[in-house]
């Protein structure tokens, strides 16, 4: 059906009609609505009298009428009020009915959000058919009653407030509902000023102009406010240092009172510019509490309970201004027994970002009848181009999990980990993907997928290479030795050292080769492609990718040929050996150079999306990266001498130690030490407690040494 009739997400029940008949839209087609249609109706027509315009070029007339029955229009109804609901009155919120004959085309919804989505599918058949629509019946309605996106806006990129209209409007043409902003602080709190200090920070203005077009596109713009860990800069300001935990600048302690006066202070001037109900204070990732300043009440209630009176508490505040709670449930899932003890209408977000056969957090969530939602994640951070295979797997078994288990809804995650360097429009396809799943349901193909992301985003055929491109290069990315859990190599490629990356001894040669070869078919694959904003994202994306490959590469084969340099005391062959190391300084330099073109064309790529809010964190590792560089060539020049003089050089670079330098994730990992030192290793999540042991800076140190 897809490739005749790509739609996203696909509808659940389509039956085709004579394929000699068909509706065509000419200049005297109007789009008619009944006497009692509402401004939400009539946004629908404007949506849809604009889709037509840009496909056909056709500006078609919006009116009202007594009768729907008009041959030759297209009529947009809410059952119920417009006429009978027929066989609609079984379909649930949101669902809708579409027909097209010779005569007219008609979409009903169940509500006006259900005649909202058949807009949407209408359009797509629209944007592939042009103005000549095959003959068809839909009845479609959505497997999860909540489907979402949350974006990070606070690990370095902000996006302007026309890229989130576009986003929006891409959101509400899948049909998704649910939207948040992830933030920690990046919104202009007036009693908070300096928390906003070298930021371009969301405003109430921008909050209430964004809920506006939200609603208008039947999206809830949902607040999200951290509000126990992840507080780094909030505490790192002197005036709220006594609020710390531990002093690792991380969670609130809850032993303290001023902490809720401080949280009912942000809720204040943040909960009212939204009109949805709930509020996501997110209080994940906790893993200081108890450790410090609450230490005695943790070992009077235990961290669990403790933790648990901290979401009561916050519950109560929120519902000063009229928001119900949800919140991550990472950490109460290692308490089940205090579950049943979970106010019923907190919401908890069971997340989880790797692709894997079960998610067993799912059953116990559903057996513990708590209202829970499924929240997978875009893979398209801490990489340069998204984990595609990783992102389809973790989206499809996790909603199916979450459906199998009473999940109510799913919310995707898009998350700006050290910096957020991806362009946005990179997840465009996963968003594809949550979107297909979340409404059609998990047993929708890959092959449906890009047969529709192909013609309806890419404006290119079903298996253009423009897809296959997306396809080859999400895999390539995580090739072996280049993906890990959470992560790609590719991204560290871009900023390892060029002399002594650890890279050299532990990336497969043949793996960056690969990488290589399909960054540069798809910069080639890409760079024709009609959406300016992806044309450009895709291809820069592309291309640095293949410089990151390159790059790694390179430096792998330069300690392979100081190795294997021929002996400086014998004329000819130092004469060769002296080629090779100009050589080298020559590769090193253009390096060098190349890395400048891009910082400044990464620079230009931030700015057409987002404020120019913390991009430093990114533009600072290219400068670092640059100052390696400096450091590498110098070295090399020094060796170079040493050599023209007959003397052996230091083919291992054991004499090469420009300083300290952390890659990405590095950095993060130097937190969880120092996390060890403050709290004790009992303290550091699983998943990095054997590795932190490892490097013998904590060795003997227990909870709470």
């Amino acid at each position: 059906m897809t490739t005749e009739l790509p739609l996203l997400p696909m509808p659940r029940e389509v039956t085709r009609g004579p394929a000699d008949e068909a509706f065509t839209l000419t200049a005297h087609t109007a789009i008619v609505l009944s006497t009692a249609a509402s401004e939400e109706t009539f946004f629908a027509a404007r949506w849809l009298q604009a889709a037509v315009r840009e496909a056909t070029g056709l500006t078609l007339t919006i009116r009202r009428a007594l009768s729907l029955d008009e041959a030759g229009a297209m009529v947009l109804a809410v059952a119920g009020r417009d006429g009978a609901a027929g066989t609609l009155a079984t379909l649930p919120a949101e669902g809708y009915g579409l027909r097209i004959t010779a005569d007219r085309v008609t979409v009903t919804g169940v509500d006006e959000a259900g005649l909202f989505y058949g807009v949407q599918t209408l359009c797509q058949l629209i944007q592939t058919q042009g103005g000549r629509l095959p003959a068809l019946t839909i009845q479609d309605w959505p497997r999860l009653a909540n489907r979402g996106v949350m974006l990070d806006v606070s690990r370095g990129k902000v996006p302007t407030r026309e890229t989130l209209y576009r986003l929006i409007d891409y959101l509400a043409s899948l049909k998704y509902n649910h939207f948040q902003l992830y933030i920690e602080h990046t919104f202009a709190f007036p009693s908070v000023p300096e928390l906003q200090d070298g930021t371009d920070p969301l405003t109430a203005d921008d909050i209430l102009a964004l809920d506006a077009y939200c609603a208008a596109r039947h999206i809830a713009f949902v607040p999200n406010l951290q509000s126990f860990g992840h507080q780094r800069r909030l505490l790192s300001l002197p005036r709220f240092s006594h609020l710390d935990e531990v002093g690792w600048r991380w969670s609130l302690t809850p032993a303290r009172e001023e902490t809720y006066t401080l949280l009912d202070t942000l809720y204040r001037e943040f909960l009212p510019n939204f009109r949805a109900p709930w509020f996501n204070a997110d209080c994940d990732e906790t893993w200081d509490l108890g450790t410090g300043q609450a230490r005695a009440l943790a070992e009077q209630l235990g961290r669990g309970r403790l933790y648990l009176r901290h979401l009561v508490r916050i519950r109560e505040l929120a519902a000063r201004y009229g928001k119900q709670l949800m919140v991550w449930a990472d950490i109460l899932v290692h308490y089940p027994d205090l579950l049943r003890e979970l106010p019923e209408d907190i919401v908890l977000l069971d997340w989880w970002y790797e692709a894997q056969d079960s998610y067993p957090t799912t059953t116990l969530l559903g057996q513990s009848g708590r209202r829970f939602w499924v929240c997978p994640g875009t893979s398209s951070w801490n990489t340069l181009f998204p984990r595609i295979e990783n992102a389809i797997g973790n989206i499809r078994n996790f909603v199916r999990d979450g459906l199998a288990a009473g999940a109510e809804g799913m919310l995707l995650t898009d998350w700006g980990d050290y910096g957020h360097y991806q362009p946005l429009s990179l997840s465009w396809y996963p968003y594809a993907v949550g979107a297909a799943v979340a409404w059609h349901g998990p047993e929708t193909t890959d092959v449906e997928i890009d047969e529709a992301f192909a013609p309806l985003i890419l404006r290119r055929p079903a298996g253009d290479a423009a897809m296959v491109a997306i396809r080859q290069l999400g895999r390539a990315v995580t090739a072996s030795t280049l993906g890990s859990s959470n992560r790609s190599n590719s991204a560290y490629a871009l900023f390892d050292d060029p002399l002594t990356g650890r890279l050299i001894a532990e990336a497969d040669p043949a793996a960056l080769e690969a990488l290589e070869a399909a960054a540069t078919d798809a910069a080639q694959a890409w760079a024709t492609l009609p959406d300016p904003w992806l044309r450009y994202d895709y291809g820069f994306i592309a291309r640095l990718t293949a410089f990151a490959a390159r790059k790694a590469r390179q430096a792998q084969r330069r300690r392979e040929q100081l190795r294997t340099l021929p002996d400086p005391q014998q004329e000819e062959g130092r004469a060769r050996g002296l080629a090779v190391l100009d050589q080298m300084l020559d590769e090193l330099q253009a390096e060098r150079s190349t890395l400048l073109a891009y910082r400044q064309e990464f620079e230009q790529c931030w700015l057409r999306h987002a404020r120019r809010s913390e991009i430093e964190q990114t533009l600072q590792r290219f400068r670092a990266l640059d100052g390696r560089y400096a450091a590498a060539l110098q070295w090399l020049a020094d060796q170079r001498a040493r050599y023209a003089q007959g003397n052996a050089l230091d083919a291992e670079a054991t004499s090469y130690q420009p300083g300290p330098y952390a890659v990405l994730w590095e950095e993060g990992f130097w937190n969880i030490v120092e996390l060890a030192k403050l709290a004790g290793i009992e303290a550091v999540p699983d998943w990095a407690r054997e590795i932190v042991l490892q490097t013998g800076l904590v060795g003997g140190l227990s909870s709470g040494s």
